[in-house]
């Protein structure tokens, strides 16, 4: 008898244990199944611009960065702070010598660590390929100091080095995959490249052993879509789940749609004019002064943005302390500026100048919609004062800036992404500049320029940029419209796709898409 029960309870055992051990392999089948939806989330977006190539230094680096595959030693946060990135710490051991001691647990998408030695690499590279990074950090010298040491000494004291530091040219990648034919660059980022088809699209996945935290996401698809309007309509029908700088005027469309949700913020972006100080009409500044004049900035505001920017005085917005600037009241009519000049009004009410009409070519370019139509508006307001001008659309607007004839041209600038004015007052002013793409050229301001290069006070620094701004609204080499705001439209599923100051941090680790 006893021997039976005991028998049962050994069998009921047995049965109970089983049953425990199979429940529990469900569960477990259960938390690996959601695990493995988890990471096969996946997302796409559409954004207006597509790099030429995936080298990370020089032209296309702003693309590379905004991918999520890079990072840089330092990042911006979004009060435009220096913050650490892949460099933990810095110090400033005197104004030209600064010590950065780096991440420790680093690894390239091909596995490599990073260490000093393959940093210094990398920023010698982008100093050889980028011209503008020799104007940015001004690099006497590197030296590896130990496995995770790097001093940089400066050729003349550099106050914003750790700043500039966070520019896209400064990527660092292993060198040695750069120029590799058949494998992407090995970069940093929580993402890596995955497929690259140039104008047509970029794929990137999680990086398993990114030494941070994890991407949420398994893959990203980027699809580059020039124009406005077909990134909205990619967005409505379901082929993006987000699309970076929407139409100002569909924005009340999407908001109409419980689907989409319209995310918009302030921007450090500023939306231009340039004119060609080569061009024999622009070399004259009253001819300057009567365009800028002519600009319609109050109903470009309204009408065009709809509300979405403010109007600018200068390059840099006003949310920033050395962007107060104001604009140079010009004195003067244009009738009576038009008339200093020796022009004349023929009788169709054209002015006109030793028989040959007021004709200028004005550039534009579709990645920007609203900037068509600003060119539209100005275009109408100097015909009504008698003034021609054909607008030409171009693809690529930083091409035909170099090799076409214009002698004005829409543009928009991110002025203040390293959260200090001396990177776009160097590469968009200083004389000896390629980036300089107005050809103004004035030894005054070049001065002034190096010397806010040598400031270390930041109250100094700002008053500085204060008054190189004024230089530049009296000499006028461009006109400054008005300051937008960036303007996302994303399914309502999407989490943490949202606009930044900075905007090439826009695909990090936290981007999400819910059920």
């Amino acid at each position: 008898m006893k021997n039976s029960v005991q028998r049962k309870m050994l069998g009921f055992l047995v049965v109970f244990c089983s049953l425990i051990l199979s429940l529990s392999g469900c569960a477990k089948d259960e938390e690996a199944d959601t695990a493995a939806a988890v990471s096969e989330k996946k997302a796409t977006l559409a954004f207006p611009w597509s790099p030429t190539s995936l080298d990370p230094h020089g032209n296309d680096s702003w693309e590379v960065m905004r991918s999520g595959t890079a990072e840089t030693l330092v990042k911006l946060n979004e009060e435009l702070e220096v913050t650490p990135w892949l460099a933990k710490e810095w110090t400033q051991e005197n104004d030209k010598t600064w010590v950065f001691k780096l991440e420790e647990n680093v690894r390239f998408h091909n596995g490599k660590t990073m260490d000093a030695a393959s940093v210094k690499e990398s920023l010698m590279r982008s100093l050889e390929k980028d011209t503008k990074v020799k104007d940015l950090l001004q690099v006497e010298s590197m030296e590896v100091l130990s496995e995770n040491e790097l001093k940089i000494v400066t050729k003349q004291p550099n106050a914003a080095l750790a700043a500039h530091l966070a520019d896209p040219s400064t990527i660092i990648a292993d060198v040695a995959t750069i120029e590799e034919k058949n494998s992407y660059p090995a970069l940093t980022g929580v993402f890596k490249f995955k497929q690259f088809t140039k104008d047509e699209d970029l794929i990137v996945e999680r990086y398993e052993d990114y030494w941070g935290t994890q991407a949420l996401l398994s893959e990203v698809t980027i699809k580059f879509i020039p124009d406005g309007n077909t990134r909205l309509m990619a967005l409505q029908s379901g082929d993006v789940d987000a699309a970076t700088d929407i139409p100002i005027d569909n924005i009340s469309l999407l908001k109409k749609n419980e689907t989409f949700d319209v995310l918009t913020a302030p921007s450090l972006r500023t939306h231009l004019l340039l004119f060609n100080m080569n061009s024999p009409l622009f070399k004259e500044l009253n001819l300057r002064q009567v365009i800028d004049r002519s600009i319609p900035r109050e109903d470009i505001i309204l009408s065009i943005m709809m509300g979405q920017g403010t109007e600018a005085k200068s390059p840099f917005p006003e949310i920033l302390p050395f962007g107060k600037g104001e604009r140079e009241e010009t004195k003067g009519s244009v009738e009576q500026l038009m008339e200093q000049s020796g022009w004349k009004k023929n009788p169709d009410a054209i002015w006109e100048k030793e028989g040959k009409a007021f004709e200028i070519t004005l550039l534009t370019f579709p990645q920007r919609p609203e900037l068509t139509v600003m060119a539209e508006a100005i275009q109408s307001e100097l015909l009504a004062k008698g003034m021609k001008v054909n607008i030409r659309q171009v693809e690529n607007i930083d091409e035909a800036l170099i090799n076409d004839e214009w002698d004005l041209s829409m543009y928009s600038m991110l002025t203040a992404h390293t959260g200090d004015p001396q990177y776009f007052l160097n590469i968009f002013y200083r004389s000896d500049s390629e980036a300089n793409i107005s050809h103004y050229a004035s030894s005054h301001l070049d001065d002034m320029i190096d010397e806010l290069n040598r400031t270390v006070d930041s109250t100094k620094r700002n008053q500085l940029a204060l008054q190189i701004q004024e230089v530049i609204n009296q000499d006028l080499p461009q006109s400054f419209i008005v300051h937008p705001k960036t303007v996302f439209g994303v399914r309502n599923n999407v989490k943490e796709f949202t606009p930044h100051p900075i905007e090439y941090y826009y695909i990090h680790s936290q981007i999400d898409v819910t059920k």
